[in-house]
């Protein structure tokens, strides 16, 4: 998961409530609660991705099912997030490629839910999980830490749709092999849904060559970073089972 592309979902989300509330919510590309996918997942592994298939890391990431009754009115969709989807979307290709061969990047899995536009005052406006594959461990924990630093060095910076305001590091309960958290503040303009803030919490963690990532998306700066902890857990459970051979992969092309 880049910022980049919670940045995008996030302003998706906003512009999709934006117009649910001025009476033109019926124009959603997938009907809320339908799961979607833009890639299908593969069960051939990738060159360096050592018998790890897209298969393997789609069944890594939690459903909605998963996440319980809170989350099944939200809209949900899943996308195999590989390193040519990056690069066609990078603002710096070139950064973006040295990184991806610098640290050895695999592949990714994401999945979304977003709220629908009738969301509950303490329910999160979007959820985003995800796994990325590396090559080893060492590649997989330089890509976390590096991650980390450019988005904390986004700050000040406007990007279509936010507007980053502040980075700030919590203390995380240990989580695999590493894990961290970050909270950001962003602002949205007019155009895009708002005026509006956007506080999101990260939680990130590593378990082997496999990156975990968990992100919730507030209108207010209520503290989530239980509920980030909650599914992030979550994540890696499955992440474990799957490793360990224990959850059979989903069918090709279902997220």
């Amino acid at each position: 998961m880049s910022y980049k592309r919670i940045v995008a979902l996030l302003a998706a989300v906003l512009l999709a409530t934006a117009l649910a509330a001025c009476g033109d919510g019926d124009n959603e590309a997938t009907p809320t609660g339908t799961a979607a996918t833009t890639a299908a997942a593969t069960a051939t592994p990738r060159p360096g991705a050592g018998g790890i298939s897209d298969e393997d890391l789609a069944s890594m990431v939690p459903t909605k099912a998963d996440l319980g009754q809170d989350f099944a009115a939200f809209q949900e969709t899943a996308d195999v997030d590989t390193n040519e989807g990056r690069l066609e979307t990078a603002d710096n290709p070139e950064d973006e490629e040295k990184d991806q061969q610098t640290f050895g990047r695999v592949t990714g899995y994401d999945r979304q839910l977003a709220a629908p536009s009738t969301v509950g005052a303490g329910a999160p406006l979007l959820v985003q999980m995800g796994v990325t594959l590396f090559e080893d461990s060492d590649g997989a924990s330089g890509y976390l830490n590096d991650n980390v630093k450019d988005i904390q060095a986004l700050v000040g910076r406007t990007d279509p749709g936010l507007s980053l305001e502040a980075v700030d590091q919590f203390q995380v309960p240990p989580l695999g092999d590493e894990s961290l958290g970050l909270r950001t503040r962003a602002s949205v303009p007019e155009d895009q849904g708002g005026p509006e803030t956007l506080y999101v919490t990260y939680f990130w963690f590593r378990r082997g060559r496999v990156i975990g990532d968990v992100a919730l998306a507030r209108v207010d700066d209520t503290d989530i970073s239980q509920q980030a902890q909650t599914i992030a857990s979550l994540l890696d459970d499955r992440i474990e089972q799957v490793l360990s051979g224990l959850v059979s992969p989903s069918p090709t092309g279902t997220p």
